[in-house]
């Protein structure tokens, strides 16, 4: 069976895209799916710094530029049933090419799906949705943060999915804190943004101190806020597979 394509993105930079993806990676895999996430975020990848996960050779640079087949850019993390293919953090000699190569990703994934359940896709703030288009079973997470500027720019983004015939699961809103005054309730995140489903992950410090020891918060810290936040939106999703 070919596997879920989930696309995560965001409006704008800095809500924590990459940290939901990353865990959302893990929860998944340590509930015994398997999966590979992706870093297609050419301009500034950090997906692998998140898995502490240095020292590798090849790069979806190398995929979409040519040089070698997706499988040999796709490595083992410390879970077995977690795969990782990453973007190069300092990069080489030609690899600003890729980022015109990015909409062929779609041809490269379709070589592996059926190797996973899950295919959990890092993307750049504000992607473009053709490529997401050309996913095969992809559908698209959305994060953003619960203040008034970031929900409006959420707000329009599921709009365009929507009207671009993307599916939308629904909203993370990450790093929520009710002590905020400017971080809104849940009947005013409904106000602004109709979603099909809205997950909130709590603000927590231990995220910062799993991302400094290169270990996701779910595998860190598992009885953390945010990794109960993060695996229940895992269950979430496997439940409507």
């Amino acid at each position: 069976m070919a596997s879920n394509v989930i696309v995560v993105m965001s409006p704008k930079g800095g809500v924590g895209k990459t940290t939901v993806s990353v865990n959302l990676a893990a929860a998944l895999a340590t509930m015994g799916k398997r999966v590979l996430i992706i870093d297609a975020n050419l301009d500034t990848p950090h997906v692998a710094i998140y898995y502490g996960f240095v020292g590798y050779k090849n790069s979806l640079e190398d995929v979409l530029n040519g040089r070698v087949p997706i499988n040999e850019a796709i490595y083992k993390t410390g879970n077995p049933n977690l795969h990782i293919l990453p973007s190069r953090v300092f990069k080489n000699k030609g690899d600003g090419n890729a980022q015109y190569k990015i909409i062929n990703l779609f041809h490269h994934v379709g070589r592996i799906t059926n190797d996973y359940d899950f295919v959990v896709l890092d993307s750049k703030p504000s992607a473009g949705l053709d490529f997401v288009k050309m996913m095969k079973n992809a559908t698209t997470l959305i994060v953003s943060m619960p203040e008034i500027a970031s929900m409006i720019e959420a707000k329009k983004l599921n709009e365009e999915s929507i009207a671009a015939g993307v599916g939308v699961i629904g909203i993370v809103l990450n790093r929520v804190n009710k002590k905020i005054s400017g971080h809104m309730s849940d009947s005013e995140v409904s106000r602004v943004v109709e979603a099909r489903n809205v997950w909130k992950i709590p603000e927590d410090m231990n995220v910062f101190e799993a991302l400094k020891k290169g270990i996701p918060i779910v595998w860190q810290n598992p009885k953390s806020p945010a990794s109960k936040a993060f695996l229940e939106l895992a269950r979430d999703l496997t439940g409507w597979r």
